[in-house]
């Protein structure tokens, strides 16, 4: 992609605690897939994505506001300046996404699930845009982007996949 022209702005942790268990036994299990975000310019549509922070209530960059002095001062030390925490403890969301994998009863082998979709779509996807889904497989992102109220457009090769998709987006 990047050869071509793209820039990879985040490359995004799928972590899933409820991965596939492997039976190998020269090399650690594989518990997450990564998430490329990548962009055509240097200035792009993205609407920030927040997320409830543990930490809030604990921060004292949260419960004091930014410090004037001392080593935040000194730029060492984040501050929150009105971008680390949210007045009700939200904060811009992380790279490592916790999202467990989900059952699927068609027969498409690598189908991730509806979760995984939204906060891409919602960061990237301006209102009134079209959501381009280049690999559509079984029509995830398509189902997510309808149900999220986008129009969306998805290119598959394979004609059974292509039955399911209209399959499960007739289901909404």
């Amino acid at each position: 992609m990047q050869n071509r022209g793209w820039i990879l702005r985040n490359d995004i942790i799928w972590w899933k605690p409820n991965c596939m268990p492997s039976s190998v036994k020269d090399r650690f299990t594989v518990d997450y897939e990564q998430v490329y975000f990548f962009v055509k310019n240097k200035k792009y549509h993205f609407s920030p994505q927040l997320e409830k922070s543990l930490w809030a209530k604990k921060d004292k960059r949260f419960i004091n506001g930014p410090s004037s002095g001392g080593k935040a001062k000194s730029g060492k030390y984040a501050i929150n300046c009105g971008g680390a925490f949210k007045k009700d403890g939200l904060r811009n969301s992380r790279s490592v996404w916790r999202i467990t994998t989900k059952p699927y009863p068609e027969s498409h082998f690598a189908v991730y699930p509806e979760e995984l979709c939204i906060k891409p779509i919602m960061a990237g996807t301006p209102s009134n845009e079209i959501v381009l889904d280049p690999f559509a497989g079984s029509g995830t992102t398509l189902k997510v982007a309808h149900n999220l109220n986008f129009n969306a457009i998805g290119i598959e090769l394979n004609p059974r996949y292509c039955k399911l998709i209209e399959k499960r987006c007739k289901a909404n």
